[in-house]
């Protein structure tokens, strides 16, 4: 590695590393402006509620139009649709849910990024012995996945909690939809395998790293 790629990496890897320590503020902030808003919701009845962003998918299937700038219309169908709702007394204890499914979800995104900036971190450093193949990383990389997997199953699992055990219909324009099952949750699946690869390419990586000094 010649020395101008080496300032390169350093400066590329340092790049990620403070990006990533932007995102952990903002991870802690939101996690701490989320949980005082909660409690405001609970204690302080004047209080407008606090309103997590959670989609929720219906079954839905109706013909709409759709006009263009140059005032043209066309015939289009809606067969996706998604709902939340905010963190109220009035839905008891579903709503009580609703937000810890909200915190549970931002915690294993904070969780990400948090071994991320440890893997970036332990690069940077490691960029001084010219190894960045630290031992660490793998068991970071892998729990970056099992993070990732666990957030699908969540995601694919709560709208089941709320078809079967508390809504039963939603009603709008005198119409009544289903809640369906979330499958676009399942591409975060497909994400955790592709993660589990990277992290035993990376043990393969070290494997050969150690192989190849001691043959020195």
């Amino acid at each position: 590695m010649t020395k101008n790629q080496k300032v390169k990496n350093k400066k590329f890897i340092g790049f990620i590393y403070a990006l990533l320590s932007v995102f952990l503020g903002i991870g802690v902030l939101s996690i701490l402006l989320s949980i005082l808003f909660f409690f405001l919701t609970l204690f302080k009845p004047d209080f407008e509620p606090f309103f997590p962003v959670i989609d929720v998918p219906i079954e839905i299937s109706e013909e709409a139009q759709l006009e263009v700038k140059d005032g043209s219309t066309y015939n289009i169908s809606i067969d996706e649709a998604y709902f939340s709702f905010n963190v109220d007394n009035q839905y008891g204890i579903a709503g009580i849910i609703n937000y810890f499914y909200f915190i549970f979800i931002l915690f294993i995104a904070f969780y990400i990024i948090f071994l991320l900036w440890k893997i970036f971190r332990s690069m940077r450093i490691s960029l001084k012995d010219v190894n960045p193949f630290h031992p660490k990383n793998i068991w970071r990389i892998r729990k970056i996945a099992i993070a990732i997997f666990a957030s699908g199953i969540l995601k694919i699992s709560y709208p089941l909690f709320l078809k079967f055990l508390w809504l039963n219909k939603i009603f709008v324009f005198n119409q009544s939809f289903n809640i369906r099952l979330n499958f676009d949750a399942s591409i975060d699946l497909f994400w955790a395998l592709i993660v589990f690869v990277i992290a035993e390419i990376y043990r393969i990586g070290l494997e050969i790293k150690k192989e190849q000094q001691l043959t020195i």
